[in-house]
């Protein structure tokens, strides 16, 4: 923000109202320094003037500085949330306003101190005579050819509009006004009139500044205040939706470009198939979806459709009314999708689901009815439906065993959850994950050797975070000490890194020197010392010193 305000070649102020701070610019800050009670005065305003009327207020305010120039502020108009303003600062020299006042005229006015401040001078029916050379850059005219000219004519052509000249001589009163000229820059212009003794009007002189900058840079700090509040606006949705982001474990570019997916469709109530081999973790995202969706309070029902046979299958989507076959509970049995009404219903493995039960599926997705075994009442549902499987429902398609027009019903939005071995970087936050929450759940502190982890990320996980979680839970409860090391891996682990590194199995005096390093230097991180270590470790400071030495690299 401070480089955007100190670019601009004319005196401006960015004030932001929430801080009560200036930040003047290099001309702004000339002209505060050489006017102290200017400063003090204009810090008071901004601190006490409502944000309502602020704009209008400040139009009136002229004050003669300190080296008896008028100084008068204008402020850029932001939208009422906006927590910045943009005050420019003109300061008019009443010295050179007398030097004009006595000028001949159609004389074109020399280079003045502020040479980004154009000036125009008129008689008392708003003819030109005198003109400054500047006026060139800003009205794209030759100043020379305006002299004689009339502002009420100018101002009908189009070189500028609407005219402050002809406001004075309407009103009689000074003004300041923004204005337009044919390049459609917006140029700011304060018109100040020179009475004769007989108080009528012989002279209007114009300043004016391009303030076309700054209306560029309003709308910068515009762009950055909606992004901001675009910003924080999702993150207060998120902290609504409590998503716990620490236990969304996945720092890789592929799981994160999933997270930031999730968080754009989870309001709309589109249909989501998410797919990936077993166990990478679909009915999780499932449950994040509905998580942070606007159907968050309402029920999140999952079903299987792998796991309950297909005779039963129907029956437990659809509900039935009671006697409505053998074996049917006398008051009958609501439903699955009539459960999830208003929530979310999961159906995992949907490949599975048989042809027939697939057309009834289909039309409950399309019309939003359907009847209950042996029911004729026709019940209206709302659910949002997201399916998962570990198959290619295309191939599946070929062979006939899947309906075409049901996959496209459900294949929306498409997620695909990387395999474990295909995202390495998230190995080892996962494995730490695990410990946490197996730790806490047993009420353990155990931690994992060096050589374990290392075998642990690089294996292959074909079962990918299923198996994962569950091996960590199962050495963490079969292990001895608090460091567990590579004797409690599975076989197919260790073998797995071995293969990978080329190696025979460990003798036994590796595995203990392995397992000394562990313990070495894990004692020598917390005491720092050989003395301590020693003293942990019940061995004399001659061994700590010699141990230490030979396993932490950079003990000297």
């Amino acid at each position: 923000m401070n480089d955007l305000i100190k670019s601009i070649p004319i005196p401006a102020i960015l004030y932001k109202t929430t801080e009560q701070y200036m930040i003047p610019n290099e001309k702004a800050y000339e002209i505060l320094k050489n006017n102290i009670s200017i400063e003090k005065n204009l810090e008071n305003m901004l601190k006490y003037i409502s944000k309502k009327d602020f704009e209008e207020y400040l139009k009136d305010i002229y004050i003669i500085g300190e080296n008896e120039n008028l100084i008068s502020f204008y402020c850029l108009k932001f939208n009422d949330s906006s927590e910045y303003k943009i005050i420019i600062i003109q300061d008019i020299s009443m010295a050179l306003v007398e030097t004009i006042k006595n000028k001949s005229n159609n004389v074109l006015l020399g280079s003045t101190k502020n040479n980004n401040i154009d000036i125009i001078a008129t008689d008392g029916k708003g003819i030109i005579l005198n003109i400054s050379y500047f006026f060139e850059k800003y009205y794209n005219v030759n100043s020379e050819e305006l002299l004689g000219k009339s502002v009420f004519e100018l101002e009908k052509s189009g070189v500028f509009y609407p005219s402050a000249t002809c406001k004075v001589l309407k009103t009689g009163q000074r003004v300041t006004i923004l204005q337009k000229n044919r390049l459609n820059h917006e140029i700011l212009v304060t018109a100040l009139p020179i009475k004769d003794d007989k108080q009528n009007i012989s002279r209007v002189v114009c300043f004016s500044y391009d303030i076309t900058d700054l209306y560029k840079i309003k709308k910068q700090i515009g762009d950055l205040e909606k992004n901001a509040e675009i910003y924080m606006r999702n993150l207060k949705s998120l902290e609504s939706k409590k998503i716990n982001f620490p236990n969304v474990v996945g720092k890789s570019k592929e799981m994160q470009k999933i997270f930031k997916l999730i968080t754009k469709i989870a309001d709309f109530d589109v249909n989501v198939i998410i797919t990936g081999e077993s166990g990478v973790g679909k009915s999780y995202f499932a449950k994040l979806i509905h998580n942070i969706s606007r159907r968050n309070k309402e029920p999140f029902i999952e079903v299987n459709c792998g796991a309950i046979p297909e005779n039963l299958l129907e029956s437990e989507l659809f509900g039935y009314e009671g006697g409505s076959f053998t074996g049917a509970k006398k008051e009958g049995k609501l439903g699955l999708i009539e459960l999830a009404q208003n929530g979310t219903l999961f159906l995992d493995e949907i490949a599975e689901m048989s042809l027939n039960l697939q057309v009834k599926l289909l039309k409950v997705i399309q019309d939003k009815t359907f009847n209950r075994i042996g029911g004729r009442k026709v019940i209206k549902v709302n659910f949002r439906l997201i399916t998962a499987t570990n198959r290619d429902l295309k191939d599946l398609i070929r062979q006939r065993k899947f309906r075409e027009d049901l996959f496209y019903r459900l294949n929306v939005v498409s997620i695909h959850i990387p395999a474990l071995r295909r995202r390495k970087e998230d190995i080892t936050a996962l494995i730490l994950y695990f410990m946490e929450k197996f730790n806490k759940k047993y009420n353990l502190n155990k931690k994992l050797s060096h050589c374990v982890m290392n075998n642990l990320v690089s294996y292959e996980w074909v079962g990918n975070i299923r198996e994962l979680e569950n091996m960590i839970e199962r050495t963490l409860l079969i292990s001895d000490g608090d460091i567990i090391t590579e004797e409690f891996l599975p076989d197919n682990i260790k073998s797995s890194h071995r293969e990978m590194n080329g190696q025979q199995k460990n003798t036994l005096q590796e595995d203990l020197d392995s397992y000394e390093k562990d313990i070495v230097v894990k004692a020598f991180e917390k005491y720092k010392t050989t003395v301590a270590v020693a003293k942990a470790l019940g061995i004399s400071q001659a061994t700590a010193v010699r141990k230490i030495k030979k396993y932490v690299r950079k003990y000297s």
